[in-house]
């Protein structure tokens, strides 16, 4: 089954909006996006475009806080 999610344009998606966590958690800001991968800043982590939600004015992720580390 294909992950709709995976085909969300990456220019929805901008520098320093804030990224949400499945548990409501901040989980850092957009820096990048690059490979199929939002590269965040404050802290550093990469997230596959696959694991977003949806895109408002944040980009909301399927994973909760503990499980980006």
């Amino acid at each position: 089954m294909l992950n709709k999610f995976a085909l969300v344009p990456a220019g929805l998606i901008k520098p320093d909006m804030e990224i949400i966590t499945a548990d409501g958690k901040r989980a850092g800001y957009v820096a990048d996006v690059a490979s199929g991968e939002i590269i965040s800043h404050t802290p550093t982590r990469r997230i596959p475009l696959s694991w977003i939600r949806r895109i408002e004015d944040d980009v909301y992720i399927s994973r909760r806080l503990h499980q980006l580390d």
